[in-house]
């Protein structure tokens, strides 16, 4: 008997009703005894079953779906993630997290391989169990709330779509009062870990790689927290240099719907990513945002980029065209000039602050703290302003170009 059948009904039919229900499945009466305490002290969460094995969670499955279940995978990990594969396929539903006595990175692998949510050492149950449940938990409300996915692409390296779109990350979150979500889809070099100082084992390429569902809670569960403004999901090439050339986008727009469903705001840099898997994000982005710079070399790479997004079937239109590191002055093409160059598309613009940009990547600070009144600043507050106030299908452009 474990300590959650001690309490009298009364009692608990007084504490339980806004309770949830978790579902245990271990052999070891102290794994009980900790996991009932932890949940008893948050007192959101209640330990309602407890199955000695696998085999018993099925039958309790069977007859009475569950949200949550917790299985101890010791003694024997690689098979108790074997079972737990099984039956994520066949309760696509239930939310698995697993318990373990120590973390082995070989052994987290296989555990997102198998389906499960989240893993935990026995000795931070009573610490971070109840936490871990909170954000697998499925939302009650609002669920089909979608946010807005606003992509970052770029004409050429160095144009500095990867500066503009944590930024703009952060300005958003600060508007929404919740964070917004970054996903760094590039394979070859993990540029927003490598400024915000993010290290990690998991990322968007193990979202992409999923061979279960895709859903907002595993889109919450993976990301990496930076700030109260800025969630991460970080590059393939951050989580394993090696194995970032093998990335698969063909999950892509699955995952960009359920990062939507998980959060107002998600801002993808999306750099160097083959042409069909641009095409994709374009198809899935409600503002597609291609940076540039007025050269000759990044004028002519816009030309081609859009001329390869129609061939694909994705409408040119979809685009919006962005010049960066704009000067007013001494500069040797003008907006009026690079619009022409591209059959009059009309073209926004973010002031030239090299300085200030440079100066945030090498200290890794946002602009917000590192030059809060910088014209670059300023620049893509109104960007933000403009995107957190835009109705459905409302074009940031209004027919202008500058």
């Amino acid at each position: 008997m474990f300590l959650g059948q001690l309490v009298s009904e009364p009692a608990m039919a007084a504490n339980t009703a806004e309770r949830t229900d978790i579902v245990l499945v271990s052999g070891s009466p102290m794994v009980r005894q900790s996991v009932t305490e932890a949940l008893d002290a948050n007192g959101r969460f209640m330990l309602g079953t407890s199955c000695a094995t696998l085999e018993d969670l099925q039958v309790v499955l069977r007859r009475t779906p569950k949200d949550l279940v917790l299985v101890d995978i010791d003694p024997d990990p690689s098979g108790m993630l074997a079972g737990i594969e099984t039956m994520s396929r066949t309760f696509p539903q239930t939310r698995f997290l697993v318990l373990a006595k120590e973390f082995r990175s070989d052994l987290a692998v296989e555990a997102m391989q198998a389906g499960v949510r989240h893993f935990l050492v026995k000795n931070l149950i009573a610490s971070e169990l109840a936490s871990a449940l909170k954000r697998l938990m499925p939302e009650v409300s609002g669920s089909s709330a979608r946010g807005r996915v606003v992509s970052f692409l770029s004409a050429s390296g160095g144009a500095g779509a990867t500066t503009l779109a944590i930024n703009l990350a952060h300005e958003l979150g600060l508007l929404a009062g919740d964070p917004s979500l970054l996903i760094d889809l590039d394979a070859h070099y993990g540029a927003v870990a490598t400024y915000l100082g993010l290290r990690g084992q998991f990322g968007v390429a193990d979202v992409l790689s999923r061979h279960g569902d895709i859903d907002a809670q595993l889109i919450r569960t993976t990301a990496q927290t930076f700030s109260d403004q800025v969630h991460v999901l970080i590059s393939p090439a951050t989580t394993d240099v090696f194995a970032a050339a093998g990335v698969s986008y063909a999950r892509l727009e699955e995952t960009l719907r359920a990062a939507a469903h998980a959060y107002k705001h998600v801002v993808v840099d999306g750099p160097r990513i083959p042409m069909g898997a641009v095409a994709g994000l374009v198809a899935a982005s409600d503002i597609a945002l291609l940076v540039f710079q007025l050269t000759v070399k990044d004028i002519t790479m816009v030309r081609r980029y859009l001329t390869a997004l129609a061939d694909r079937g994705v409408s040119e239109q979809r685009v919006i065209l962005l010049a960066n590191r704009y000067r007013k002055r001494r500069t040797m093409i003008a907006l009026k000039e690079a619009s022409d160059a591209l059959d009059g598309r009309s073209i926004i613009s973010l002031e030239n602050d090299y300085p200030n940009a440079v100066g945030c990547i090498n200290y890794g600070r946002l602009l917000a703290s590192f030059a809060p009144r910088s014209p670059l600043r300023r620049g893509l507050k109104e960007l933000a302003d403009k995107i957190f106030s835009m109705q459905p299908r409302q074009t940031l452009l209004h027919g202008t170009t500058g």
